[in-house]
């Protein structure tokens, strides 16, 4: 099944992610509420629309416990 891409003006790449940086205690998250997650300042212009595209994302535990409890995201399990 192939996924329409998102076209972004600029993104990290992702194999120098993969070496620079970490999230401690991660949590796997499907954010539900594109413009919720942007109105935190979490995440900006591009990361809604990674989240609009349905990307998912790992938060630290506590962080990821806020936005299910504000129902902002869900966690995914298992993907």
């Amino acid at each position: 099944m192939s996924q329409k891409k998102v076209e972004l003006q600029f993104m990290v790449v992702p194999e120098e992610l993969a070496k620079l940086a970490y999230v401690p205690d991660p949590v796997k998250l499907r954010v539900v509420d594109p413009e919720a997650i942007f109105l935190t300042g979490i995440l900006g212009d591009s990361g809604r629309k990674l989240v609009q595209g349905g990307i998912l994302f790992y938060f630290t535990r506590v962080l990821a416990e806020k936005l299910i409890g504000h129902g902002i995201a869900v966690e995914v399990e298992g993907e």
